[in-house]
């Protein structure tokens, strides 16, 4: 094992694996639970997630729970009266609500997807707390550098940011909540990219790379490197797919090879660089990489890194690849896309 590295390395795929091993730690929980989610549903997957954390909180187990403000805005109400009486310690970041809900709000989300067991056990990626039938992935780990975790939560928590190490060291876990750690995951994740001499192999639900990113990638492409992106053929939200189009042409022409996943909505943001691997909740969009707060984790195990280029050729059999034939170059699709870019920064 390297040094400061996960102890287990356990990734998932299936919602209903995830949530079962979620659900598992819960009932196993003996200290502490903290959770945060951008999406708290209260459908099937909501409801038993929380019956199990009430249960928790119940037996003495400290229960925190931290959601996004405009993430649950439909749901948080009934959130909090659900919790209400069980011990359960309820927090909205940045609530959503009218008229005083300025433009730094809305621009500044809680994006991670992030549970703790006991300061021992993690479980990140992308899988929200919702039982829509979405193309997730995320990831189980357990000792190594867990504390960081559990410090980024308590930091959020407490809204104290005099608790951010000044000295920003990237390692096994990759947090963005202040320009200086950005800046450092950008400049890392740019460098990778310009190291690669294999694969880069991104797996992302909304691609609308800033143009240095772009820069990078097509240059990887034109030097022989495998470039692949997968990509949601039907995201949830149309027009990040028409801005994400904007840069096809560009990216084919460099022989970045694109491929659109259509079995259902792609939502995991995964990153296979030559033997790097990364699993998260950051999109490769100027939200995630300016904005909202994220989350991911470096995976260092040979079987995490098998098991992430196994799917990925799987997905890619779901998947139509695109040819510069495919793509839509009418006056009307090429103004909307430049119109549309004017709103990049909030997509």
């Amino acid at each position: 094992m390297k040094a400061g590295a996960w102890a287990e390395e356990q990734i998932y795929f299936d919602q209903g694996d995830y949530f079962q091993a979620i659900l598992s730690e819960i009932s196993s929980a003996r200290h502490s639970i903290e959770l945060e989610s951008y999406i708290f549903e209260l459908d099937a997957i909501g409801m038993a997630v929380t019956s199990a954390l009430r249960e928790a909180a119940l037996r003495g187990v400290r229960v925190r729970i931290l959601v996004d403000g405009m993430g649950t805005w439909f749901t948080q109400d009934r959130l909090k009266n659900g919790f209400e009486g069980s011990r359960v310690q309820f927090k909205v970041y940045h609530p959503f609500s009218f008229p005083w809900f300025g433009a730094s709000h809305l621009n500044k989300r809680l994006h991670r997807k992030l549970w703790i067991f006991d300061h021992r056990t993690a479980f990140t990626g992308s899988f929200n707390i919702t039982g829509a039938a979405n193309r997730d992935t995320g990831v189980r780990v357990r000792g190594g550098p867990i504390h960081l975790l559990s410090d980024a939560f308590e930091r959020l928590w407490s809204r104290d940011p005099r608790k951010i190490h000044r000295k920003t060291r990237l390692g096994w876990v990759r947090l963005n909540e202040n320009k200086r750690m950005r800046r450092a995951n950008v400049q890392d994740l740019v460098r990778r990219m310009r190291e690669s001499d294999k694969r880069i192999w991104i797996t992302n639900a909304y691609f609308v790379p800033p143009l240095f990113l772009l820069r990078v990638l097509c240059r990887a492409g034109l030097r022989g490197v495998d470039v692949r992106l997968l990509l949601p053929a039907r995201p949830d939200h149309v027009f990040m797919k028409w801005m994400a189009e904007a840069f096809y042409r560009t990216l084919l022409l460099s022989g970045v090879r694109i491929h659109e996943y259509g079995e259902s909505f792609l939502h995991a943001k995964t990153l296979l660089m030559d033997d790097w691997v990364m699993v998260g909740s950051t999109n490769l969009n100027h939200r995630s990489l300016i904005h909202d707060l994220e989350v991911d984790v470096v995976l260092h195990e040979a079987h995490s890194r098998e098991v992430l280029r196994e799917r990925f050729e799987r997905d890619l059999e779901s998947s139509r690849e695109l040819s510069l034939h495919d793509l839509r170059f009418s006056v009307f699709s090429r103004i909307l896309q430049w119109l549309l870019h004017f709103f990049r920064f909030y997509a």
